[in-house]
């Protein structure tokens, strides 16, 4: 019996992709167009790292919810639907998720008795760990192609250019 080459090394093996996502290489013809190009890894990326999320039961807008009360603090419905770019509508049903599941609780806002007061929970704290270690892992898969220095220009760009663009800003202070 003669014996097989031993395996790949991890790092040198394509890495698995989820069944549900849904991916091509750009084709030529659009390599040209930097936004399209920009948009259509952004898909790839957004459906890695939804997969990714659900395996732990969060949506990602429910974990950039997380986050959010995790940096900032406890805050009124509006200021957490301004600062996640989530309309209203939407957010409210996110919420409704997070508190099934024992991640935020809401409570009456101490100044305006209309208003309720997201608080990020001991629970979804942890789960927000836990989606740390996931999108770690999503993080490492979609960037495999690139060499680490080149990780953090791109990271370093993509930031730049998210937090720039202030002639399109529509912030505004929001007392929470």
């Amino acid at each position: 019996m003669r014996r097989r080459d031993p395996p790949l090394s991890r790092a040198a093996e394509p890495p698995a992709r989820p069944p549900d996502v849904r991916w091509e290489p750009l084709p030529a013809g659009l390599t040209r167009w930097t936004g399209y190009a920009l948009y259509w890894v952004t898909d790839l990326a957004g459906q890695l790292y939804g997969a990714g999320m659900a395996r732990i039961g969060l949506l990602p807008p429910q974990v950039a919810v997380l986050q959010i009360l995790h940096d900032e603090g406890a805050m009124n419905q509006n200021s957490l639907a301004r600062r996640t770019r989530i309309d209203k509508a939407p957010l409210v049903g996110l919420l409704n998720g997070l508190e099934t599941q024992g991640l935020v609780e809401r409570r009456p806002h101490p100044h305006d008795r209309r208003a309720f007061k997201v608080h990020l929970t001991p629970l979804g704290a942890a789960r927000l760990n836990e989606a740390e270690r996931v999108n770690a892992e999503v993080t490492e898969q979609f960037f495999a192609p690139l060499e680490p220095a080149e990780r953090q220009t791109l990271h370093a760009l993509l930031t730049r250019l998210a937090s720039s663009h202030t002639a399109f800003s529509t912030a505004q202070t929001d007392p929470s």
